[in-house]
């Protein structure tokens, strides 16, 4: 055999030597990797055997937590609970008992992480649904009538340095008023136009806030002149506003009330209103008085008193009988505070009179 021949048959030897070892290390290297990591459980593998998704729950309740896999391939050896996205425990086995202690109420979101090897393998999702205690419920007494103009349709109001100050609705009549209480009279106003549709009003830094109802703007104005600084941006539909601490409080004619910077609305938190029975939406003009806010609930004579860190609803009072002309449009919404005084004024859309309130027990 020429020399040439012998040369390239080791060659090709030598080449095909290298491609054999080369294929055998990538194979090993691809089993090594199907062992060390396991295969993911089908979701519809996993069964959450209790509690029942959706099922309502009381403060301080001890809840078991238990879950079946139709799976045998592996162990799982941790399981990770998860409670409105944060971490609240570890175990092993399929079952946990957990204390409600979310002191938020309404829905509770929570997660199972199914873990071997300390890689998730499975996971499933729940809801709780936490309901406070009854509220204390309340009548009303009155100590004095004012008067008031049966035009304001009336969507937001507070009191300052002894006077009102009331937002109406409706286009083309929506404004902003500075009021006199004995009297009634308007000392200034200013008008938003045909465009704008007026809500809720509060005062911040001395600056007034006034929401407006499918516009998505909350106009700023200067409270001594009326003169418009600013006009803020938002998202939802604007129902009653009310000052708590450094943030404004929002709702939107849900259960939520949003709590958003005065600087820019950007929300901060929210909570959700719930009493002993469910969710309270429709929560219309707010009030802040001694730590809660007092919201009137729409085409209503209640008002719930809400817990502003929690959103459960510690009082409700009915105030049924205040006004004989009410009717679901021209319904009770107003609430203002004298904070110096421990004064309450309530009044509602195109009523004829405001009036000057205390709660009695029922």
């Amino acid at each position: 055999m020429p020399q040439n021949y012998k040369n390239m048959l080791r060659y090709l030897l030598v080449l095909l030597l290298f491609i054999i070892l080369f294929a055998c290390k990538s194979a090993r290297r691809t089993d090594d990797n199907k062992t060390e990591t396991p295969k993911n459980i089908k979701e519809n593998s996993v069964i959450l055997v209790s509690p029942q998704n959706g099922q309502q729950v009381k403060q301080n309740e001890i809840i078991n937590i238990a879950y079946e896999i139709k799976s045998d391939s592996f162990n799982i050896d941790t399981t990770v609970l998860f409670v409105n996205n944060s971490e609240v425990a570890r175990f092993s086995g399929a079952s946990y008992e957990w204390t409600m202690n979310e002191k938020r109420t309404g829905r509770q979101s929570l997660r199972l992480s199914m873990r071997a090897g300390g890689v998730e393998v499975a996971s499933t999702a729940f809801v709780l649904k936490y309901f406070p205690p009854s509220p204390q419920y309340y009548t009303y007494s009155i100590v004095r009538q004012y008067p008031h103009s049966t035009e304001f349709f009336t969507q937001g109001l507070f009191f300052d340095e002894g006077f009102l100050y009331e937002g109406t609705g409706h286009y083309g009549s929506s404004a902003l008023l500075q009021i006199e209480p004995a009297s009634g009279s308007v000392v200034k106003s200013v008008n938003l136009g045909e465009r704008f549709f007026g809500e809720g009003v509060t005062l911040a830094n001395g600056k007034i806030y006034q929401l407006s109802w499918r516009e998505h703007q909350c106009f700023v104005y200067d409270k001594n002149n009326f003169d418009r600084l600013a006009v803020l941006p938002y998202s939802n539909e604007g129902w009653g506003i009310t000052t708590v601490g450094n943030l404004l409080a929002v709702s939107n004619g849900s259960s939520i009330i949003s709590f958003v910077s005065p600087e820019n609305f950007v929300e901060v938190r929210r909570i959700e209103v719930c009493n002993d029975k469910g969710n309270v939406s429709q929560l219309n003009e707010l009030e802040f008085i001694d730590g809660l806010i007092w919201a009137n609930v729409w085409q209503t004579n209640t008002i719930v008193m809400i817990n502003p860190e929690t959103g459960a609803v510690d009082g409700e009072i009915d105030l049924s009988g205040i006004y004989k002309n009410a009717n679901e449009e021209n319904c009770l919404n107003g609430i203002a505070y004298d904070v110096k005084n421990k004064r309450i004024f309530v009044t509602g859309k195109r009523w004829s009179s405001l009036f000057e309130i205390k709660t009695v027990n029922k």
